[in-house]
């Protein structure tokens, strides 16, 4: 089997660290920016935070970028999402010999390459795949953009936010994000289908496109246990966003608006980071789903980050599982692996060990804020801005372009780690345990 290399998860670091180093660099330029230089951190922030398609900013990408700088952006996000789906696709093929046989077979028949799979003929599927809904996307956004902006002007906005939102960016070149949208259900679809089939990643949407097509081809165990958490997730988001905000941001909407807009609310908290409500105008119940939402994020081999719906889900199933006295974890008539569930409670502890490190640095290193800077307090406004940058969210209370510039740099450390670290940390995981290990004799030990 073809890989990328001997070490793709050196590869991935390597890829990502010179597109922040390049980013940085021609952003700092003075053709970059409109009215004042771009200084180093807040260039850095930005290339980092673009190629990590997190949407976290310090400036206001419309107004203190010129359109060279906007490009940049754009291309940066483009460069990093496409880059996480390749890297990621290709970690999910090399696990394919310690799959089930059948889920081998649908994998090899979703990527058309037989036994073997080339990684040149996958880069091509899924650059293909991406600019096809780019494309469609750009097209349909196009359709609202037009009757409010000059043609040229219309056509960039599409594309600009075509390509931030497929690939769960977040950044928008209007500095409210997508709040004048926020009665118009038509844009609101739009962005929440380019975002969810972002989320979802390449191996699911081409599962899923070809399960459409034909019955006779079937969905992989990780394709439904992708689609089933994402679906519950966007449900339960939806409820408790409507539940919270019935008497708050809601009140003067109608049900159907307010339906709308608890949905996209619940589909952007999970990756994209854009918003068609004011994050600070929430109740701190709605915040709080955000948060848990923000650390879940989407599915593996998507632009998105967090710790993976597949991850909840075989920590569910496993808590479920033994719940049941059950020793094996099984989902959808098929029993996951207990290297898979290994793997999946590894990547939660690491994920709330660096949140709880660097969420502590802040609090130490940073001065607080004036209180009229606040939306919810020091701590939740911190915390949230934490979890947003390691779920490479974007969504943002406004305490992220109060930070001096050792807190942007550590929330700069937090974002590569929420998008390569936990990738590489996968990639390690996912290798065969080397032969000749000492294993000593099992001893019970309480719990609880």
């Amino acid at each position: 089997m073809e890989l990328i290399g001997a070490k793709p998860d050196r590869k991935v670091i390597i890829y990502f660290i010179l597109a922040i180093i390049v980013g940085t660099l021609l952003l700092s330029l003075p053709v970059s920016s409109r009215n004042h230089p771009v200084t180093f951190i807040d260039a850095l922030f930005t290339a980092t935070s673009a190629v990590c398609v997190t949407g976290l900013t310090v400036l206001d990408t419309g107004r203190d970028f010129t359109l060279f700088g906007q490009i940049v952006i754009l291309a940066l996000i483009q460069l990093g999402g496409l880059g996480i789906m390749t890297f990621t696709t290709v970690l999910l093929i090399s696990m394919v010999p310690r799959l089930p046989f059948q889920d081998r077979f649908v994998l090899s028949q979703t990527l058309g390459g037989g036994p073997r799979l080339k990684t040149s003929s996958l880069l091509k599927a899924v650059v293909l795949t991406t600019l096809s809904f780019e494309l469609l996307g750009a097209m349909a956004l196009f359709v609202g953009f037009q009757s409010e902006f000059p043609l040229g002007r219309a056509v960039y906005y599409s594309i600009f936010h075509t390509v931030s939102a497929f690939c769960n960016a977040g950044f928008s070149t209007f500095s409210n994000s997508l709040e004048n949208y926020g009665d118009e259900p038509y844009m609101l679809t739009v962005f929440a289908v380019l975002i969810i089939s972002g989320g979802l990643g390449f191996i699911v949407v081409r599962e899923t496109m070809l399960r459409l097509g034909s019955k006779k081809n079937r969905l992989s165990l990780h394709s439904k246990l992708c689609l089933s958490v994402t679906a519950v997730l966007l449900v339960i988001g939806t409820l408790a966003y409507l539940a919270a905000e019935y008497e708050n941001v809601f009140e003067h909407m109608g049900t159907g608006r307010s339906l709308v807009s608890a949905f996209f609310q619940a589909v952007t908290s999970r990756t994209a980071g854009f918003n068609a409500v004011p994050q600070r105008n929430l109740t701190e119940v709605s915040l709080l789903v955000t948060i848990i939402l923000m650390f879940i994020g989407a599915c593996p081999g998507s632009t998105a980050g967090g710790i993976k719906t597949t991850t909840l889900g075989i920590i569910v199933l496993m808590a479920y599982n033994r719940f049941l006295g059950r020793r094996s974890v099984k989902a959808f008539r098929r029993s996951i692996s207990t290297d898979s569930v290994q793997r999946a409670v590894t990547v939660m502890l690491a994920a709330i060990a660096v949140i709880v490190l660097i969420f502590v640095l802040l609090m130490f290193a940073e001065e607080k804020p004036l209180p009229h800077t606040l939306s919810h307090g020091w701590f939740v406004d911190s915390l949230f801005e934490v979890v947003s940058a390691f779920g490479t969210v974007g969504l943002s209370l406004g305490a992220t372009s109060q930070f001096h510039d050792f807190g942007k740099s550590l929330i700069v450390i937090l974002m590569f780690i929420g998008r390569v670290g936990l990738l590489t940390l996968v990639f390690n995981l996912a290798r065969p345990m080397q032969p000749g290990e000492v294993v000593y004799l099992d001893e019970q030990v309480m719990v609880g």
